[in-house]
């Protein structure tokens, strides 16, 4: 009986999480956030993950096409690393079941990177959805927070209009600037 009463707690907790506006926007700032720290990064390389599935040794790795090393990121990337870190670890079961599919599909790490990016996107998702649901419930204690869900939920289209224009616009433009500027990792090692 307990874990009905878990389970019927979790359903209903995921239900308020769907429905909450404030985790929606939210939900729309992280994946701005996520793609344009992406189209930040240097331009996708097949060369670098053939290399890798070559068997070649690196101290990079390749996130959505691109060659990938924390340490030569740009800051945008690391805090979103950092901010959906949570959600990446509780992932990586889910992680390694899609390695491993992939690996007996025969699915190279320059394709796989993309589904690899696409699971974390998942994850965080997931994660700020469930952020926001706790930041409403806590706005909602205060006099003043009931003002900001108030105006939130009347706004909340527009708002979420407004960041996805933002992401459309701005990806496109941080992507062609990284393309001219190349690849800036002097400091990846290639063995």
């Amino acid at each position: 009986m307990g874990e009905e009463v878990i389970l019927n707690r979790l359903v209903a907790f995921i239900r308020a999480c769907v429905n909450c506006r404030l985790a929606w926007i939210v939900v729309f700032l992280h994946a701005a956030w996520f793609f344009v720290a992406i189209a930040n990064m240097s331009p996708p390389s097949p060369q670098v993950a053939e290399f890798l599935d070559q068997g070649g040794g690196s101290s990079a790795a390749v996130l959505a096409g691109r060659p990938f090393h924390f340490h030569y990121e740009s800051y945008l990337l690391k805090c979103l690393f950092v901010a959906d870190l949570p959600a990446m670890v509780a992932a990586i079961p889910l992680d390694i079941v899609v390695a491993l599919l992939l690996k007996v599909l025969r699915v190279g790490s320059f394709v796989g990177s993309y589904f690899g990016a696409g699971l974390m996107l998942l994850a965080g998702t997931l994660e700020w959805l469930v952020l926001g649901k706790i930041m409403e419930d806590r706005l909602e204690r205060r006099q003043s927070g009931r003002w900001v869900i108030q105006k939130l939920n009347r706004y909340w289209v527009p708002a979420i209009v407004l960041i996805l224009l933002f992401a459309i616009i701005a990806t496109p433009m941080v992507n062609k600037r990284s393309r001219q500027l190349g690849f800036r990792h002097a400091g990846i090692s290639f063995h």
